[in-house]
């Protein structure tokens, strides 16, 4: 059996060939690119000893935190196992580290056929659980010539990315996992559509409805303001994962509601952090005193009502606790949404677009539980958050009611590891076995 897909790899080939320019003047003038190049080449830590090992893998920040609960939950059941982490983009990498100080973390290889083998000799890896989705060819075919099990967790493939598919040459990729662990019926479907086994496809619920956050307590709500300049008692919009042009859209309400109520202070939390100069360039340009995240701890005391700019990661979950309302990003763009549930988990008054392809099991259930606020475009953007504003009983009142439609959802994560506990005993599982021996 050849030990590489040369379509695959040709493929790759082509790809690299003709966007040259853009990657050596990447490599040239950002760091970004150049960092972990050795990894990326399949240089992952080698492993030393043979106790088996679960490689996790998310592609980036959010399937990264994600993976926290899920990995320590499968520490916990599983002491005699080592686990792995790795991210596709250096941000994810850099929040992976953050997260897993203690255990192996590292860049994904690229899925050029002699880094995949490279990395899969070094981290020898008993079985892979791609967070979401996450499926590279190359890698997925070597993995089942190693009679190692791929299992995706809390997937999800949405209605534009399962259209890509059927115009790729993917089935045969999709065939090589071993199991497909579905967030929903509607992505189990996809996912059958896709190219994915039908009788290895199974759905286990999502993971982010485990161990969603608690708001802060007011001593700690009270502390963090008082770290960022703002007065704690102040009406607080948090603008989360925005992504462009979301963030001149909420300047422009901010605009017009501190006109109204000049008390009202705005924080910007873009999706990508390294996008926060030029958020705070917009912001600056837009008349409004403006800080980023990043300059606040050298100065001693912050500007009392400036627009911040979180330019650094890991810090949404905290800010949403502050939030009087919550606007959540790639919902006015077809980015198809951001996770709503952290500030609806904390009772906060959210406020979404309409695009939310990748969040439609946590729309349904804040929608049906009149919990949260679905604006049909930017236009009405102002008026919901206006309203929301005017009456802090009735904004009050919608956040518990999202906090108490999230609760009882939870046990995916137990869900899923059984489900991976299953595919390592062939006894129980005879298609499982198939799969690895193919």
């Amino acid at each position: 059996m050849r030990a590489s897909h040369p379509v695959f790899d040709l493929f790759y080939a082509l790809s690299l060939l003709f966007t040259s320019p853009f990657w050596l003047l990447a490599l040239a003038f950002s760091g970004r690119w150049r960092r972990h190049l050795g990894e990326r080449l399949g240089g992952a830590p080698g492993r030393p000893g043979d106790r088996p090992c679960l490689w996790v893998h998310g592609s980036s920040v959010g399937e990264v935190l994600l993976a926290k609960g899920f990995v320590a939950a499968w520490r916990k059941s599983h002491p005699d196992w080592d686990v792995v982490v790795s991210a596709f983009t250096p941000t994810g990498r850099e929040v992976a580290k953050k997260n897993f100080g203690d255990l192996p973390v590292f860049q994904w290889p690229l899925d050029l056929s002699f880094c995949v083998r490279r990395a899969l000799r070094r981290v020898r890896p008993t079985a892979v659980a791609l967070v979401e989705l996450e499926v590279w060819p190359n890698f997925v075919r070597a993995c089942r010539r190693r009679g190692v099990p791929v299992v995706v967790v809390n997937g999800r493939i949405s209605a534009r990315s399962a259209h890509r598919y059927a115009k790729l040459p993917m089935r045969g990729a999709f065939r090589s996992v071993t199991r497909f662990l579905a967030q929903t019926d509607e992505y189990a479907e996809r996912a059958r559509a896709a190219g994915f086994e039908s009788d290895r496809v199974s759905v286990t619920g999502n993971m982010k409805l485990d161990g969603l956050p608690e708001a802060p307590t007011e001593d700690a709500k009270s502390a963090l303001a008082l770290k960022l300049g703002i007065d704690p008692k102040a009406p607080i919009l948090v603008g989360g994962s925005t992504h462009d042009p979301e963030e001149q859209i909420l300047l422009h309400a901010f605009e017009e509601l501190r006109a109204e109520r000049p008390e009202l202070r705005l924080v910007l939390v873009p999706r990508h952090p390294e996008r926060g100069a030029d958020v705070a360039k917009a912001a600056a340009e837009a008349g409004f005193e403006t800080i980023r995240k990043t300059e606040i701890d050298a100065l001693k005391s912050p500007p009392a009502d400036a627009v911040l700019v979180v330019d650094t990661v890991g810090e949404l979950r905290t800010l949403w606790g502050l939030a009087t309302v919550a606007y959540v990003g790639g919902s006015l763009t077809s980015r198809g949404g951001q996770n709503v549930m952290e500030p609806a988990s904390m009772g906060k008054p959210v406020v979404f677009g309409p695009h939310m392809e990748n969040f439609r099991e946590a729309e349904s259930l804040l929608k049906s539980a009149d919990g949260c606020v679905q604006v049909p475009g930017n236009k009405e953007l102002l008026p919901a958050l206006r309203k929301l504003f005017a009456d802090a009983a009735a904004a009050l009142a919608m956040g518990e009611r999202a906090r108490k439609a999230l609760q009882g959802k939870s046990g995916a994560t137990a869900r899923n590891i059984a489900a991976i506990e299953v595919v390592l005993s062939p006894s129980k599982n005879p298609a499982g076995q198939a799969a690895s021996a193919q």
